[in-house]
């Protein structure tokens, strides 16, 4: 990790931001990265008024190309365990994915307007890092879910779903949310004019989740999948 700003790039976010700075130092890729679970709180408020703390405005305002993964969580904190009421729903842009009937079947707006919520604080700020940055801003979408619950469910942090079943939701729902939530991202970038990166089709299985070989622990990605996303905005550039 480059604390002294020094890299080719600067990536920004929430924890997600982890499997690149590990990706960066597998592949020999300077990045000066920058994450808010270490960094501590990063936005000033004055009144209506959110600013990148100077320190991190500093870096992030030096020219390079900024790689923002700031929130990336909303569906997580929805869907990853299952809810007291168990639900499922057609996601309009892929009516074809499995719904399992058995579950309460709740509208797809229902549903987009909670993720909306929880996410609102992060896009919220991307004006924000768009203010501070003199370089284009690129918004990554959070890693795909990964399929086997066996996986993910010692990893689940309980104690931040109290009330809820000891369970990790179905796949298909986990992948619906996921689905809605990054079309929810790119919709906000689309408003904000900042480009939108969907995560690479390489690192997904043939259903569309995370390949098992890109895991880190059941719900976030890891090196690997750092190291093929820097690679792949590389050959985009």
């Amino acid at each position: 990790m480059a604390e002294n700003g020094d890299g080719n790039w600067v990536c920004i976010g929430h924890s997600h931001t982890l499997a690149l700075e590990r990706g960066a130092e597998l592949a020999g890729f300077p990045l000066d990265a920058m994450n808010f679970w270490h960094t501590g709180e990063p936005w000033l408020r004055d009144g209506g008024t959110i600013r990148l703390r100077p320190d991190l405005a500093l870096r992030v305002a030096s020219g390079r190309p900024v790689l923002s993964l700031i929130g990336g969580s909303a569906h997580t904190v929805l869907g990853m365990v299952e809810h007291p009421r168990p639900f499922d729903f057609v996601l309009p842009s892929d009516p074809d994915l499995p719904v399992d009937e058995a579950r309460e079947i709740v509208p797809a707006e229902a549903v987009r307007a909670k993720l909306a919520e929880i996410a609102a604080p992060y896009f919220e700020v991307l004006p924000a890092l768009l203010d501070a940055a003199t370089a284009p801003v690129i918004q990554l979408q959070p890693p795909p879910p990964v399929a086997d619950a066996a996986r993910i469910a010692p990893h689940v942090p309980w104690s931040l779903f109290p009330g809820q079943p000891r369970a990790v939701a179905p796949k298909w729902l986990r992948y619906k949310l996921w689905r809605l939530h990054g079309e929810l991202i790119a919709a906000a970038c689309a408003r904000l004019g900042i480009r939108f990166a969907p995560a690479p089709d390489e690192a997904k299985d043939r259903e569309g989740f995370l390949e098992a070989r890109y895991d880190q622990d059941g719900a976030h990605a890891n090196a690997a999948y750092g190291a093929l996303v820097l690679e792949s905005l590389r050959q985009a550039a």
